[in-house]
């Protein structure tokens, strides 16, 4: 029987091997993967700013989709005929160092943006979109009466094609988006932003168009930044924003943004919490939905800026004389253009 001492020996000299194989076994693992590429991941933080930050981890597992692997750029990529997509964190700095106008610009006038706001804000805006009642929905479409859809049919031809558009779907504005709408805004501070909540359901759909559409400053008319737009002053669509809020998304749905600004029709189907965000003009449409499928739900709307005063067409001043008594009648047709604002 071994004495104490050489069973305390002999069961140190036991741990002693098993150690070194381990850490033989580590050394292996380490010099294998330092052979791997690095990849980047974003894990979001609460912070007190309105703008959502991140941390850059490395990883090593494959991504799902193709990562540019220079550090700087972090620009995501689904393949080459579709827009060029951004991580949310990356977007916003992006945005912060250069201006929405220049990262669109860098990227043939559209970006997706993958992950735009922090999960909880997107999960609580959807929530509350569903939770609506029916009467807190506008329902929205361009067919009207017979001479509405007369109008249309006129001005589409007299101005061209993506111009009007044929639509249906509802809208609302009001509180359900408000807290979303507050980081929006802070996309482009000296822009006026135009933000309405919109549900699509069976048949609802917007025929190409390219977003052209103008408005007129009100009493209250004022900028993120805090600048107050002269009642009157005439504004103009400058970027469009659709910010995809319906999780687990089909194409067979219906329900997709078709883009044709870069000549071929490129669909995009939407992704909980992502973002398509274009200059205007840019032809566009969605397709039809889909019987049977669920509604889906987004928030969208427009940056505008002011219209120079060299732009803006002044009223003209006239008058008609009148009529001396026994000359005959005087037979005239006349009217107005009326600029259009198709939704997104």
């Amino acid at each position: 029987m071994a004495s104490p001492r050489e069973a305390f020996l002999s069961k140190t000299s036991r741990r002693s091997q098993w150690l070194a194989r381990v850490l033989v076994a580590l050394t292996l693992v380490g010099a294998a993967c330092s052979s791997l590429p690095y990849k980047h991941a974003f894990v979001g933080s609460r912070v007190a700013d309105a703008r959502p930050r991140a941390t850059v981890i490395p990883r090593r597992e494959a991504p799902s989709v193709v990562v540019d692997l220079a550090p700087e750029l972090m620009f995501m990529k689904r393949d080459r005929s579709g827009p060029v997509q951004m991580m949310g964190p990356k977007f916003w700095d992006e945005v912060e160092q250069q201006g929405l106008q220049q990262v669109l610009a860098s990227n043939k006038g559209i970006v997706q943006v993958l992950n735009l706001l922090p999960g909880v804000l997107a999960s609580q805006t959807l929530a509350r979109l569903q939770g609506l009642s029916e009467h807190e929905w506008t329902q929205e479409n361009n067919k009207g009466t017979i001479l509405d859809q007369a109008i249309d049919s006129l001005t589409s031809v007299l101005r061209g094609p993506g111009k009007t558009a044929e639509y249906s779907y509802a809208t609302h504005n009001g509180h359900a988006i408000k807290g979303a709408a507050g980081v929006i805004e802070s996309l482009v501070g000296d822009a006026v932003l135009n933000l309405k909540a919109a549900r699509y359901q069976k048949s609802n759909r917007i025929a190409k168009h390219g977003d052209t559409g103008s408005s007129i400053a009100g009493m209250f008319t004022r900028t993120p930044d805090g600048q107050h737009i002269p009642v009157g002053t005439k504004l103009r669509r400058k970027f469009a924003f659709i910010w995809y809020l319906t999780r687990d998304w089909k194409e067979t749905y219906g329900g997709c943004l078709v883009d044709h600004g870069s000549g071929d029709a490129r669909t995009i189907v939407p992704q909980f919490n992502s973002a398509v965000i274009f200059e205007v003009p840019r032809d566009h449409e969605v397709t039809e939905m889909v019987e049977g499928s669920p509604s889906r739900y987004t928030v969208f709307g427009w940056f505008y800026e002011v219209v120079p005063a060299s732009e803006v067409l002044m009223p003209r001043d006239h008058e008609l004389a009148e009529v001396a008594e026994g000359s005959k009648s005087r037979y005239t047709v006349f009217g107005w253009f009326y600029e259009t604002t198709p939704a997104s």
